[in-house]
């Protein structure tokens, strides 16, 4: 698996137009959709950052890699060969590459609020997170990219699925996945994977 996290303030007006010009018709119909030049810019850098990691995982060049939407809008690349996800929230973009089904999340700390724990959260998660806003986080990412590893997008009932955090690793009450959890000054970042 390859995962690539960067920041939007690591890249120039001119890099970014450069990007732009890199990606899909479709793609760019997004980003341009965005209101906030900033949206803008993640939405330009999520789609690099994937293109980067797929050339890196398959050995081709990025400008070969050819994203698309499935039914349900998850990403896959029309080359083959690996499964991916992308995901970016307040200055931060990244892109996960796997060779099987893969989730990624990831949210700038400060940018959720710790009432919508309850609507998220099963009672054993609301007595780790505690009030604590990055434990929070934690578990809203982890969900997130478990829904996007699946397919299923975010739904009503994030309570659905429950997660485990005491044995340092995080463990769900779904069989089948394996996840990672990454926490930064700035950042919290979960990827999902299938087990084979």
């Amino acid at each position: 698996m390859i995962i690539k996290v960067d920041c939007i303030e690591n890249y120039t007006d001119t890099r970014f137009d450069e990007m732009y010009l890199e990606m899909s018709s479709e793609r760019r119909g997004k980003c341009d959709r965005y209101i906030r030049e900033a949206d803008r810019k993640l939405c330009i850098l999520a789609d690099h950052l994937t293109r980067q990691a797929v050339s890196d995982y398959l050995n081709i060049p990025p400008c070969d890699v050819r994203i698309s939407r499935d039914s349900h809008g998850k990403p896959y690349i029309e080359n083959g060969g690996c499964f991916i996800n992308y995901s970016h929230s307040g200055r931060f973009a990244a892109a996960a590459v796997s060779d099987e089904p893969v989730g990624i999340d990831i949210e700038e700390k400060g940018r959720k609020s710790i009432p919508a724990s309850k609507r998220i959260a099963t009672g054993s998660e609301l007595e780790y997170i505690g009030g604590d806003p990055e434990k929070f986080l934690i578990i809203w990412t982890l969900k997130e990219a478990h829904l996007k590893c699946t397919g299923e997008g975010i739904r009503n009932n994030l309570n659905e699925i429950s997660f485990d955090l005491s044995g340092g690793k995080p463990v769900s009450d779904i069989p089948g996945f394996e996840y990672k959890s990454e926490i930064t000054d700035d950042y919290v970042l979960a990827v999902c994977t299938r087990n084979g």
